[in-house]
């Protein structure tokens, strides 16, 4: 975490002291809320032979609200400006999903044990799932922007590098085994929550990368003086996992209010 903060904020310190001096230079605080959406299709896994988890496709589940704080620096750069941040995020995704699979499969998803034991494909099983993924990562954002309406609006646009601290899915699957009277099996319910840590190895095909990249474009007011508002939208590019068979869409957006100290 001490190599995530110094690096950003060593860059930071780079870009801004390399415009004119008598270009206007201006630093300040922000905090405010981050509202993240998105779908994760998850490739089929092979257990065994004869066997696989089959593709799982997640659909948005709501909006997930976080938050965002940190320090920003604005440089002036001709006609236009060159704005660098530090900040700290908390990112939520809500997923959900529908499924069904062989018995032995969704026994694994699940992770319990089935009272008696089954041959593949004699029974099936159904399952829902709800998710919640949360991503703390210190974020750095380089944009370049320009003031319009008599310097009251700005637009801008960069890329936000995103060095993830912590990374956390939270899952709960409800569901059933589907009972086959011919050999005896009744139906079976099934429900269980976990959490896994989303950077480490235990987290499997969904292990998420300590470093990604997202490009951003924004639009800010100035309501009062040294007052800003700014709202924005990002979308990782970089990709969020190791694995990069996992496709989908995620976005975030963002709604901060800031202050100039100086």
């Amino acid at each position: 975490m001490k190599t995530y903060f110094w690096i950003p904020c060593l860059l930071i310190g780079s870009l801004l002291s390399q415009a004119p001096a008598q270009a206007q230079r201006v630093f300040g605080v922000k905090a405010g809320g981050t509202f993240t959406h998105g779908a994760t299709n998850i490739p089929a896994q092979p257990i065994s032979t004869g066997l696989q988890i089959p593709e799982i496709k997640n659909k948005n589940n709501g909006i997930g609200i976080g938050y965002s704080a940190g320090v920003w620096g604005r440089q002036d750069v001709g006609s236009f400006f060159l704005q660098a941040e530090v900040t700290y995020n908390r990112f939520v995704l809500k997923q959900k999903t529908d499924l069904t699979l062989d018995v032995n499969a969704l026994a694994v998803l699940a992770r319990q044990q089935l009272p008696v034991q089954i041959p593949n494909g004699l029974v099936t099983g159904t399952l829902h799932s709800d998710s919640e993924s949360s991503l703390h990562s210190v974020n750095v954002p380089i944009l370049i922007g320009k003031r319009l309406a008599n310097q009251k609006v700005r637009i801008f646009a960069g890329p936000n590098f995103i060095f993830v601290a912590k990374a956390e899915g939270k899952q709960k699957i409800t569901g059933q085994v589907n009972g086959n009277s011919s050999i005896g099996v009744p139906t079976i319910p099934v429900s269980t929550e976990r959490t896994t840590d989303l950077l480490s190895s235990d987290a499997g095909i969904l292990q998420v990368k300590p470093f990604t990249f997202a490009l951003e474009a924004g639009i800010g007011v100035n309501p009062l003086p040294k007052l800003e508002v700014d709202l924005r939208y990002a979308v990782p590019v970089g990709g969020v996992y190791n694995d990069k068979g996992i496709t989908g869409y995620l976005g975030i957006a963002s709604l901060t209010v800031g202050y100039q100290l100086f």
